[in-house]
């Protein structure tokens, strides 16, 4: 045991001990702790129990050592222990916590209680340690602290494809998958103290303990980032993430040789002598550690360091290259809540964003050859409205006498802060509408049509008269945009999706449907098979084959039966029908078709027809404001091909659509994500 701790600690650095200690409270015969179980290997026991083990299963797993470490499925071994007490290591499992990791081998430790939310096991001698981060907070040895192994949460199916030789635990029969606690533990609840503010206290973070100084990294910000690299106490420090398994990692940037380790010969406290490895393949010189930069690499979860091009793990393994078998120096580091990890480690810090540099001015690129500034864009009253000719009869603004206008098919019409019909609109309304040129410049028809609550959402502020009176709030608007949103739901599950036929070949029974703008999120909701219904009389069944963004609007590939479509025409407004999608569709901040397999080109096109433009070019005249990106003119306007550069370098650092969907999210704003002008 004595190997186990290390003969001096400075108080001080040891988390969780103070003058006012919290209080322990114990429960030692909550959970029996497994002593010392029979070792077998991963690729044994996926055929011993295949039927059991599912590739989703949760695991700990040690990344060092003999065999390439090992793996502890978690429904199986940890679940129902909690403790672990091995000649690989003492390995703890805190549910309520958030947590599992391990520590240096010995069979002395049992499961004793909670203290700080934290789960508590006592060494045979009396000490109680901190399952979390090792320290000895009572006993004999308190003001010491446990030696930790380098460990990871990982998926059963991950390991077991990427470390088949690695240890695991031999599955005798009598040992029963149990569910993972749903509960918290009512003595762990009891345990805890006030919660720290500075993150809500369930949200996941990888606390990262160097030896000197306790942080934490909000699993969301390392999600998003995929790697992050910084300076922690003027050492550099990297973070590395596996998004198939969401694991999260530390490492110091530093790289040493692959060494094959002993298997363990352990005393009868469970402890085996020092072993330093032997250089791989035997015989090699030993080769001095070597400092690596890494950056991410597709597909997410790999690295490439700059200096040999070498790809590496979140194991922290060179796993193809000049250093394959090569790994980084891994930093004490655990996945946990932050309600645990901040009350083991109160004067740690959180990790944050970098701020903007404040000096740094943010390079706005416009065009010269837009589309809307060519438009009259009248504010009017409406006289007349007839849903069925579509026609609106306005009084413009500074006019004398009323005019009737037809209003386009595909006419963009806003009711409450968001799309509607025309019948919504009434004599006497208010309204904003933006007027068809032909090729003499000369108004024609209507192409968008919105009332007072629209374009004021749209600008941030009325500006239908100098001085007049504010109307609305955001929050009105945001009440009226709800009760639209509702209405036009209705309406889409009861008459269908509006849009306009752009192909029809008359043998094979094969069509394109273009959707209209308002579609975008039920139409990209479709996939390759669903069935839906063109609204003809009688409708006609269909099968989607492929659906694709196409600037605002979004095409579907349609295949009917034969004949079925033989009476459609190209131009034809149709209506599809389809099974509703649930409501998260429209309400979640991602496009609903966001990640689906794609080349780089398509990704980086699916980017521009999936958000809008955020430059700072006003006066109503960018496209990409109003309908999105993909609308600009890249010959007029720097900003699409600004935006392709950059979504482009995204992709290429290895990051998944969802996370380039954040960073531009972070970057842009909310306007990003809807129609909006500038006034």
């Amino acid at each position: 045991m004595r190997s186990l701790l290390p003969t001096v600690a400075l108080f001080a650095l040891v988390p969780g001990v103070s003058a006012d200690d919290p209080p322990v409270v114990a429960r030692p015969d909550g959970f029996k702790t497994l002593v010392n179980p029979a070792c077998s290997h991963c690729r044994d026991e996926a055929k011993r129990r295949a039927a059991d083990l599912k590739p989703a299963d949760r695991v700990l797993a040690w990344t060092r050592g003999y065999s390439d470490g090992g793996a502890i499925p978690v429904r199986f071994f940890l679940a129902p222990y909690r403790v672990i007490s091995d000649s690989y290591g003492v390995f703890v499992y805190d549910p309520d916590a958030g947590y599992a990791r391990g520590f240096a081998p010995s069979y002395d430790f049992r499961f004793h209680g909670w203290r700080n939310g934290v789960m508590v096991m006592r060494h045979k001698d009396g000490t109680l340690y901190s399952c979390l981060t090792g320290a000895a907070v009572d006993g004999p040895k308190k003001g010491t602290r446990l030696k930790p192994v380098p460990t990871v949460v990982s998926d059963w199916g991950y390991w077991l494809e990427k470390y088949p030789n690695a240890v695991a635990y031999h599955m005798f029969d009598k040992y029963q998958p149990v569910d993972l606690p749903t509960r918290e533990d009512p003595d762990s609840v009891k345990s805890r103290g006030k919660p720290d503010p500075q993150l809500k206290p369930d949200e996941l973070v990888l606390g990262v303990w160097t030896g000197e100084a306790a942080r934490g990294y909000p699993l969301s910000l390392v999600e998003r980032r995929g790697i992050l690299s910084e300076d922690v106490g003027g050492k550099p420090l990297v973070v590395l993430w596996e998004p198939k398994t969401r694991t999260a990692s530390a490492y110091r940037p530093v790289a040493s040789q692959p060494r094959k380790f002993k298997a363990p010969a352990p005393d009868e406290s469970g402890v085996s002598k020092p072993d330093e490895g032997v250089p791989i393949p035997p015989g090699a010189a030993v080769v001095p550690p070597r400092k690596v930069t890494l950056a991410p690499e597709a597909p997410a979860g790999r690295f490439r360091d700059a200096e040999t091009k070498s790809l590496w793990d979140v194991a922290g393994r060179c796993v193809e290259g000049e250093l394959k078998g090569w790994t980084l120096d891994w930093v004490d580091s655990v996945q946990v809540k932050w309600l645990a990890w901040a009350a083991e480690y109160p004067a740690g810090t959180v990790y944050t964003d970098p701020p903007p540099d404040p000096t740094k001015k943010v390079k706005e690129v416009a065009g010269t050859a837009e589309f809307l500034r060519l438009l009259p864009k009248p504010f009017a009253a409406v006289k007349a409205v007839d849903p069925k000719a579509r026609t609106v009869t306005l009084l413009a603004d500074g006019e004398t006498e009323a005019k009737t206008w037809p209003v386009e098919p595909d006419a963009e019409v806003k009711v409450g802060g968001w799309w509607g019909r025309l019948d919504q609109i009434r004599p006497g309304d208010r309204v904003w509408v933006w007027l068809k040129l032909d090729r003499k410049k000369t108004p024609v028809s209507v192409v968008m049509l919105a009332d007072e609550v629209s374009e004021f959402d749209m600008h941030g502020s009325l500006r239908a008269k100098p001085g007049d009176k504010q109307r609305f709030t955001p929050a009105e608007v945001e009440t009226r945009r709800a009760d639209q949103k509702a209405w036009l739901r209705k309406r889409w599950a009861e008459a269908g999706l509006p849009g306009t036929l752009t192909f029809h070949h008359v043998f094979s029974g094969e069509l394109e449907l273009s959707l209209d703008h308002e579609a975008m999120r039920w139409g990209r909701a479709l996939a390759a098979g669903d069935v839906v219904h063109i609204q003809a009389d009688p409708p006609i069944k269909a099968v989607v084959k492929a659906v694709a963004p196409w600037r605002e609007r979004t095409v579907v590939r349609l295949v009917v039966g034969e004949l079925e479509a033989s009476e459609l025409t190209i131009g034809q407004r149709l209506a599809l029908k389809m099974t509703p999608p649930p409501a998260a569709v429209e309400d979640s901040l991602y496009p609903p078709d966001i990640g689906r397999p794609r080349s780089r080109a398509e990704r980086v096109e699916w980017f521009l027809a999936s958000t809008y433009c955020t430059c700072g070019v006003s006066k109503d005249i960018c496209t990409g404001h109003f309908y999105t990106l993909a609308s600009c003119n890249p010959n007029g306007c720097g900003m699409p091909n600004h935006r392709r550069d950059e979504i482009g370098t995204l992709i290429d650092r290895g990051l998944t659509d969802r996370q380039i969907f954040d960073e531009l999210v972070k970057e842009s704003g909310p306007l990003l994500l809807r129609p909006h002008l500038m006034p």
